[in-house]
């Protein structure tokens, strides 16, 4: 029996070997890749190419340049000329890149989940990685010719400008590092669930927000950041001047004095910082009615980004003997680790609190049901709410709390100041209770029988953040006068310089006072719900 020529492997197409591979990004291809589209993109990258082309002929190097002024006037030399053109397309491509790339995945994704084709490729029988991966590779492949097609003159002025090819290699392995973290955290935003249908149709709000959100703070961030480290020794060929890198250490190990230590530091926390959030996706794409993370992800990765922020604050000058005011540094470096750990644990109750019907769930089938199928005990019930996602939270913030503020006490304790210690150890306690209080409240309130249980979760401890500040400042109750109060309420930087002994146990004993009757209503929530099971 003769094959025919169409069933030869030499028959098969460049799109059915990828269609094999990642049907998805198949998919991609065939929507994106319409002559239409294709012809906006590649004029648009030809226009950009040919205005800047256009626009430096007027600088051209000229014996009589500063003789004569014309136009914009002319470069000093040819080297400069090309110097120049290279310095605005390397700072305009990670914009570019970045601001489609998120915006498109947000969009797309956001629309499928919107209109319910979402569900169908979640029942595809290929993994949820190859299904991800076909995203991030396919939905910005309009913004990937752009930039494509840009190289061959980036690559002609960075040799015209005696840039060496391999601080270009640096760069475009730094932006496409940065862009699939990025891109996996666009499409982790999409894949939150509910919030598409808060906006009805107009799904790319939250695709435009999180695109602006990119535009003026991760792409400046990610030049500036490589620029002072990376890139510190071509900082004049990427600001015009030479700018004195930044001596930052890291756990006192230097990651700006040698350009491989810089590289291999930004490269592994870009790599780590991905895995996780692909942990994620993975748990979110084919459950989205489950907690963000699992209690398990949340003790690594707070850990993590604990060691990864504590590790700045270890610098060899800010030592007593090398640094008169180390002391004011370090209570800036705190304040700062203090307002990224609020975020931080504000995200991590978001994502490990679980809803009313999982809730029920684990007093049905969890440590406190009473079938023979399932131990009891105080040992089996404190596993579950370590470890179970479907368990109460806030035991799994306590331990997150614990993981985190123990090494920056041990850091605290290493001062030489007593009294800074101690206004130190002041903040980190109140910090502590603090959130341990917002983790009681978030778990109570999504128990509640309520139509949108996040919504109120979201403004109740809004209003409890801001809320008794305002109060306060309207009545008139400094914090000179009532810093018990001041205390109480959770602002501590405000009244720790001066603050007595007597407002320090006044504010902490009330915190301690709520904390005890929140948990006492969560038990008897729960033993009420036990109760209606049984």
């Amino acid at each position: 029996m003769n094959n025919s020529p169409s069933d030869s492997p030499q028959s098969i197409t460049w799109l059915d070997r990828i269609g094999n591979w990642n049907p998805q990004l198949l998919r991609e291809i065939r929507g994106k890749l319409k002559l239409r589209n294709l012809i906006v993109a590649i004029g648009l990258s030809l226009l950009f190419q040919i205005l800047l082309l256009l626009f430096y002929s007027q600088r051209i190097p000229n014996e009589d340049c500063y003789a004569q002024i014309r136009g914009f006037g002319c470069a000093a030399s040819w080297q400069v000329w090309w110097l120049e053109q290279f310095r605005f397309i390397t700072w305009t491509e990670p914009f570019i890149l970045f601001l489609a790339g998120v915006y498109s995945l947000v969009a797309d994704l956001s629309l499928e989940d919107y209109k319910g084709t979402l569900n169908f490729i979640r029942i595809s029988p290929r993994s949820s990685i190859n299904i991800l991966m076909g995203k991030i590779m396919g939905v910005p492949l309009l913004a990937y010719i752009c930039i494509g097609l840009s190289i061959p003159y980036h690559l002609t002025a960075a040799i015209g400008a005696g840039v060496p090819i391999a601080f270009l290699c640096s760069f475009y392995i730094l932006m496409i590092g940065t862009a699939f973290l990025l891109f996996s955290a666009s499409l982790l935003l999409a894949l939150l669930s509910g919030w598409q249908a808060k906006f009805g149709g107009q799904v790319s709000a939250g695709a435009l927000l999180f695109s602006f959100i990119t535009f003026i703070w991760f792409a400046p961030a990610f030049m500036w950041w490589n620029i002072f480290t990376t890139w510190s020794s071509y900082s004049k060929v990427l600001v015009g001047g030479r700018l004195n890198p930044i001596q930052a250490e890291w756990w006192y190990l230097s990651i700006t004095s040698n350009i491989w230590t810089s590289h291999i530091f930004t490269i592994v926390n870009l790599v780590i910082l991905s895995l996780a959030i692909w942990r994620i996706l993975e748990r979110r794409f084919h459950n989205p009615n489950s907690t963000l993370v699992s209690k398990g992800q949340s003790y690594v990765v707070t850990t993590y980004l604990q060691i990864l922020m504590l590790g700045f604050c270890m610098q060899s000058s800010l030592t007593p003997a090398r640094s008169t005011n180390s002391l004011e540094i370090q209570l800036i470096l705190l304040l700062m680790i203090y307002i990224a750990n609020l975020f931080l644990f504000l995200a991590t109750i978001a994502a490990l609190t679980p809803q009313r019907q999982a809730l029920l769930d684990w007093v049905r089938f969890g440590a406190l049901s009473t079938t023979e199928e399932h131990p009891s005990g105080f040992r089996y019930i404190l596993r579950d709410l370590i470890w179970s996602d479907k368990s109460p939270a806030p035991i799994a913030i306590v331990l997150n709390l614990v993981f985190t503020q123990v090494p920056i006490l041990i850091w605290v304790n290493s001062w030489g100041d007593s009294s800074m210690r101690g206004r130190a150890i002041i903040v980190l306690a109140s910090f502590a209770i603090s959130i341990l209080l917002v983790a009681l409240i978030a778990q109570l309130v999504l128990f509640l029988k309520t139509r949108n249980p996040s919504a109120w979760v979201t403004g109740i401890i809004s209003a409890l953040i801001f809320l008794p500040v305002l109060i306060m400042l309207s009545l008139s109750i400094s914090p000179d006068r009532y810093a018990s109060l001041w205390l109480f309420f959770g602002y501590p930087w405000l009244v720790v310089s001066n603050i007595q002994i007597s407002d320090i146990i006044l504010a902490f004993a009330g915190q301690i006072s709520v904390i005890i009757a929140l948990t006492l209503q969560l038990i008897y929530q729960l033993q009420r719900a036990k109760m209606r099971e049984t």
